[in-house]
């Protein structure tokens, strides 16, 4: 299942939280988070507990277990979010403890990854006279080679005959999951998805809704803003460009949509991830 292990970076870089950083989860925290504190300490609350983060260590956090974060003073950290692109990914993560961490050494949290991480994410406006170029291959394959490797030690760190084991209809759907990855900025008749699958409309959307806690349409709606989300926080295109590439050619509607979702505009997206941050020592 090689072809259901690819990630969707959604954004990251370097911050200096604060108490302002502090609040309840909302809709953006739905994704898998990567932080790594190099000075200062917060705190996030999860439905299974409460975590001190700490300098020195990497944490994979699923934020969509997330209850709360707080920050009382400050801490500076590089973080990473990012979604599967497959429900099955999504399904094994799932099954592990809200988070996990490890040293730096352990976790094999390379030197460059900072640079990486900032080339991507943390820069995309500082020379508004200068259009952003594409970014190596090599940057993109290192920074997704990280977070696989970090959800390697995540499995390793646990007893996989615990996990559940999938239910048939996992199986059954596949086909159609796959295809639905690949068409994802299609408008895809409910029809269309069961015929793949070789079952009837109404039996594929409950028992698509019953093993994956959403509806095909909603999981659809959701792979093209994750997109859109990527491309908001690592490039300058303009909104109506990336609601045209992630499958929305009216750009009114695509942000009605997104601000529906995100409790924020696409512009209000993309100004949180303006500001240029300092390397820390």
């Amino acid at each position: 299942m090689l072809e259901d292990i690819n990630i969707n970076l959604l954004s990251g870089g370097f911050f200096t939280c604060d108490p302002a950083w502090s609040r309840k989860a909302n809709s953006l925290d739905r994704c898998y988070k990567v932080y790594f504190p190099v000075s200062g300490t917060a705190r996030i609350e999860t439905e299974s507990g409460a975590y001190e983060l700490r300098p020195q260590r990497i944490y994979f956090i699923s934020g969509f277990q997330l209850v709360r974060q707080t920050c009382e003073q400050q801490m500076q950290v590089y973080w990473l979010h990012f979604v599967p692109e497959s429900l099955y990914l999504r399904h094994v993560l799932d099954q592990l403890p809200a988070v996990q961490s490890w040293s730096r050494a352990a976790g094999g949290w390379p030197a460059e990854s900072y640079d990486d991480i900032c080339r991507i994410f943390e820069h995309p406006f500082r020379e508004q006279n200068h259009p952003r170029g594409d970014l190596s291959g090599a940057i993109v394959c290192r920074i997704c080679g990280l977070l696989l490797n970090l959800m390697a030690h995540r499995l390793d760190a646990v007893d996989e005959s615990g996990f559940p084991a999938l239910h048939p209809d996992f199986y059954r759907l596949k086909p159609a999951l796959d295809f639905m990855r690949r068409h994802n900025r299609e408008n895809l008749p409910l029809s269309r998805l069961a015929a793949v699958a070789g079952l009837a409309p109404n039996y594929f959307h409950r028992r698509f809704r019953q093993l994956f806690g959403l509806t095909p349409f909603d999981w659809l709606v959701s792979q093209r803003l994750n997109h859109a989300r990527h491309l908001l926080a690592s490039t300058r295109r303009p909104v109506k460009e990336i609601a045209g590439i992630v499958g929305y050619p009216d750009s009114i509607y695509f942000t009605r949509v997104f601000a529906r979702r995100l409790k924020m505009s696409p512009t209000q997206y993309r100004a949180m991830h303006k500001l240029d941050r300092p390397r820390p020592d």
